[in-house]
């Protein structure tokens, strides 16, 4: 092998040796800049119906939060907290709301470093809880945060029931979460013929 042969090749071993020391973390983990992947202008619902209860668990990350609205993490938890009503829920399920409540609180990260990073890197927690006389009447509810906060443009939500779970995805234009299994005359139709 000629000079010029083992000096190409001990520069392309120096070079992948560079490369992949370089992908290690400090304490020696791959890909320590990859982030997780956020969808913007997007919240987190999660709802759980059992027996007469109904609650409602709103995540606002910091990602979202700062595409979705000019406003700091304490001002946006206040307006939710102010517009009323957040939800809708058919009448005759006879429904009152019992609590109501919005956080502010800071993502554990270990890179934060100062007050207004941590500030920029709060996440907006809500609460929400119905007492329903019949619930058997709970067939949807409307969720309104589309017009609290008109940036919004979809909102991802996972249902826990007494007797079922989905997952739906509600937009500007769909902003109904269905609470019951809808009945489809699909099956009875497709074994009776």
């Amino acid at each position: 092998m000629s000079i010029h042969h083992k000096a190409v090749t001990a520069s392309l071993i120096l070079g992948l040796t560079v490369t992949i020391t370089s992908s290690h973390g400090e304490d020696g983990s791959i890909g320590q800049n990859i982030n997780r992947a956020y969808e913007p202008a997007s919240m987190l619902l999660d709802v759980n119906l059992q027996q007469d209860a109904l609650n409602l668990f709103l995540s606002i990350s910091p990602e979202a939060a700062n595409t979705i609205t000019t406003l700091p993490p304490d001002a946006l938890a206040r307006s939710l907290q102010e517009f009323t009503p957040l939800v809708t829920l058919p009448d005759d399920a006879q429904c009152r709301q019992t609590q109501k409540q919005f956080l502010v609180e800071p993502v554990d990260s270990p890179d934060l470093k100062g007050e207004l990073l941590a500030a920029q890197l709060s996440e907006i927690n809500g609460y929400l809880e119905y007492k329903c006389q019949h619930p058997e009447n709970l067939s949807h509810l409307s969720f309104l945060a589309f017009e609290a906060i008109p940036d919004l443009k979809h909102t991802s939500v996972w249902l826990v029931s007494d007797n079922w779970q989905s997952k739906q995805r509600l937009s500007q234009k769909q902003q109904e979460v269905q609470l019951q299994p809808v009945k489809s005359d699909f099956l009875p139709d497709f074994f009776n013929n």
